[in-house]
């Protein structure tokens, strides 16, 4: 595999004019623009982006806002890997390049819009983007004029696509036989072959937006982009993680010859770029700062064990999505889906059931089912494979989110069109505070869940599920209100009614910048709805199946943040016992990004009777950044985790998943005495190991005291197993909580030297004593039925 080997001066060009201050945008500076496509701050392909961009100035430019005041002063406007443009917007885009303003596009442009739009686009642009690339694509230079002709734009790439044009020049090809263009310029625009900001590496998507910015904006870029404080924190501390999971890896391998040839030079290289960062950057050295950094981070990435080690009991789960089910086509195509999902160990899946308002089976309670199921059972097979491979299969649905325009798109349908069943049932939908159904810039219709019909409606559909098809489980998906930033949504006669006979007020007359407490009592009253669903569909499925579990699908902001943008409070759900699987969609580029949105909620969850399976987004995801995020998780108290989705398993990924599967067949919410004794086995083993080979600091008397400690909270921990009762199980709780606190005096000496390694063993005890905690509730649950 080809990574980028960078002259990372270059990332430095790329401050263009915007600054923000405390007073706001200084209008004098403002030339550089970037399109955000989706609504709001936390859709994984706009993080991909903004992680790219990450120490540049820019101002976000939502898409729905192309033709308003927000591109006043701008010059140069950034369009990356937008898919969905409508015909208004094409349109503002025409007229603001038609009044000067000049364009960078990346990836397919348009490719979820209409084929009218895609042709306005095109005869914009002058560019067209003809087929996708499969795999690492090289890209060579054709022009060697400036700004383009740099070293460091000539590295493979992913995400790639052959462009065209009949007006705008070849500035660099991709390295076959025929040279197909992979980037076009113009005087108006510039269009970059492939998704950027989805690179294992930003220089190589930096420095051709540079280039672009110099053509367009020449003089105007800034020599150095200068590392912050808070900058310094977050390169200190990726390569410090970096580094603790490529040496946690390698430490308990067991066999230093399945270790890559140049492991020991990364490990030292990163060592010593993480003594001499602090001193470089207080030196104003910060070019060469981030040489050495970027250097380090790639030997690391370049050098990543490749071996297999032990891996701990865990939810290996995946979402299998609608797409990919439509694709299948029958159950025989299906059956190919299952035995490559239980090839790569997966051991629970995540099965789309209801989508948009469509059940993809055919129902007795819905109006009708998916078109593009009909005429075959896919729920009926799906359940019967899973079981075939022992693998549990979980209804995943929608729930309040009953329409979407792009499915509709799929079945030739007007974008307006509500869903199945909003267009049966208006009365149930919800609106913004001007009347409009479908959220500003999003794509949902979603019902009111204050609407007790509509509540009643989803019942009869889990109800039909749960005594029709054997599902181990049902999975909550969009439960929640639609995103709400600087507007408010879930206005309907019921919600207003419900609000104002409880504070007196009508909510559609509150103003979001004045009546901040009348606000709050808003959003709390429509958090309460949520809860009071979630507390209904968890007594229904217990009183039918109570085998059954009940997951959710879930941001992870601070409840705070989560109140306020979309009213979900799962927290409650899982202290209440009502959710089993609190699955955080937590969509990440990297495993830094992962663990640092994990982090902030880590506290709470920690406290909750439910399990934690943080999720990774597989779509363009190169092998060593899914080894690198499933060692991540693991290294967080979590019970597993998910894959974001089916539809983006390549066979290099299989792969990864092969070798990272676990030998053992306990699942966690299953079996979750077992998973804890599994799992501090396999820490023992590690521990031991370590402490023979003299890999831990220490004094003698210490590590001797640890080892008699853990042998007997291990031979404690096997009786609970075994034996199981519920004081057993709260007295493990309490044995385990007392080692952590003993672990840190007895390795007070390491953690100065591993701090990573020893914040990952407190990790997974406290994953541990989370698995104890569901046991308890799993315990309430059988003496509560007797």
């Amino acid at each position: 595999m080809n990574y980028v080997k960078s002259a990372l001066g270059l990332l430095a060009a790329l401050i263009v004019g915007w600054s923000f201050t405390a007073a706001g945008w200084a209008a004098s500076e403002i030339r550089f623009g970037v399109v955000r496509e989706a609504p709001t701050e936390n859709d994984p392909q706009w993080l991909q982006v903004k992680g790219a961009l990450r120490g540049v100035s820019y101002k976000v430019v939502p898409l729905s806002e192309v033709g308003g005041s927000l591109l006043q002063g701008v010059s140069v406007l950034f369009l990356p890997n937008v898919s969905v443009i409508s015909p208004e917007e094409a349109t503002a885009l025409g007229d603001w390049v038609e009044h000067g303003g000049k364009l960078v596009v990346s990836g397919q442009l348009a490719q979820g819009s209409s084929p009218q739009v895609q042709q306005q686009l095109q005869q914009l642009t002058g560019g067209v983007w003809l087929t996708s690339l499969e795999g690492e694509n090289l890209l060579t230079l054709n022009s060697k004029s400036a700004p383009w002709q740099r070293s460091d734009r000539t590295s493979g790439v992913q995400g790639a696509g052959t462009l065209s044009s009949n007006s705008l020049d070849i500035v660099a090809q991709w390295d076959q036989p025929d040279k197909p263009a992979a980037v076009l310029s113009g005087e108006r625009v510039t269009y970059l072959g492939w998704q950027w900001g989805r690179a294992n590496s930003t220089t190589f998507d930096r420095s051709w937006l540079t280039a672009a910015l110099e053509k367009y904006l020449p003089g105007t870029a800034a020599p150095v982009i200068k590392i912050e404080p808070v900058e310094t924190l977050a390169m200190r501390q990726e390569l410090t993680n970096l580094l603790g999971r490529v040496e946690n890896i390698a430490a308990t391998s067991q066999d230093a010859r399945q270790l890559p040839s140049g492991y020991p030079q990364a490990v030292e290289q990163a060592r010593q770029a993480l003594i001499s960062l602090p001193k470089l950057i207080s030196q104003g050295e910060d070019t060469q700062a981030r040489v050495l950094w970027q250097g380090a981070i790639e030997e690391l990435w370049r050098n990543y064990p490749n071996v297999q080690t032990a891996s701990p009991p865990e939810v290996r789960a995946i979402w299998l999505d609608r797409g990919t089910i439509v694709q299948a086509g029958s159950p025989d195509g299906l059956r190919q889906i299952f035995d490559r999902l239980a090839d790569a160990g997966i051991n629970t899946v995540f099965f789309e059931t209801l989508n948009a308002g469509y059940p993809i089976y055919p129902s007795r309670v819905a109006v009708e089912q998916n078109p593009l199921t009909v005429g075959w059972d896919p729920l009926a097979a799906a359940v019967s494979l899973a079981h075939e491979r022992k693998m549990e299969l979980h209804a995943w649905c929608w729930t309040f989110a009953v329409g979407n325009s792009r499915h509709n798109r799929l079945l030739n349908l007007p974008d307006t069109y509500p869903g199945p069943v909003l267009s049966r049932h208006p009365e149930w939908g919800m609106s913004d505070n001007q009347g409009s159904f479908r959220p500003r810039g999003q794509n949902e219709y979603w019902i009111d869940p204050a609407n007790p019909e509509a509540r009643a409606y989803l019942m009869r559909i889990y109800d039909e599920i749960l005594k029709s098809y054997n599902v181990d489980g049902l999975q909550l998906d969009y439960i929640r209100y639609p995103f709400q930033g600087s507007y408010s949504f879930g206005f309907s006669q019921i919600s207003r009614s419900g609000f104002r006979a409880i504070n007196g007020v009508d909510p559609l007359v509150l103003s979001p910048s004045r009546d901040l407490s009348l606000n709050k009592l808003w959003n709390q009253y429509k958090a309460r709805q949520v809860s009071e669903f979630v507390a209904q569909t968890a007594m229904l499925v217990r009183d039918i199946r109570p085998r059954v579990l009940l997951s959710a699908a879930v941001y992870p902001f601070v409840n705070r943040e989560r109140i306020t943008k979309i009213q979900q409070d799962w927290e409650s759900w899982a202290r209440q016992g009502q959710v089993d699987l609190l699955v955080p969609m937590t969509y990440k580029l990297n495993a830094r990004a992962l663990q640092q949105e994990v982090e902030p909620i880590l506290n709470p969850v920690e406290e909750l009777p439910a399990l934690f399976l943080p999720s990774v987004n597989l779509q363009e995801l190169l092998q060593v950044q899914l080894r690198d995020q499933i060692q991540a998780v693991r290294d967080l108290p979590s019970g597993g985790y998910s894959l974001f989705a089916a539809a983006h398993l390549t066979n290099e990924l299989d792969q990864v998943l092969h070798q990272a599967a676990s030998v053992s067949s306990a699942i966690p919410y299953r079996e979750p005495l077992r998973t804890v004794r599994e799992r501090f086995d396999i820490l023992v083993e590690e521990w031991n190991y370590l402490i023979d080979h003299n890999s831990v600091a220490g004094s003698t008397e210490s590590l001797k005291a640890w080892r008699v400690r853990t042998t007997k909270l291990q031979q404690f921990i096997k009786d609970v197993a075994e034996k199981p009762t519920v004081t057993k199980v709260r007295q493990a709780r309490t044995e385990i909580t007392a080692f952590r606190a003993a672990l840190q005096d007895y390795l007070r000496l390491d953690r100065s030297e591993h701090s990573y390694r020893n914040q990952t063993w407190d990790n997974r005890l406290a994953g541990m004593d989370s698995l104890l905690r569901y046991a308890e509730l799993v315990f309430s649950r059988v003496i509560a039925k007797r």
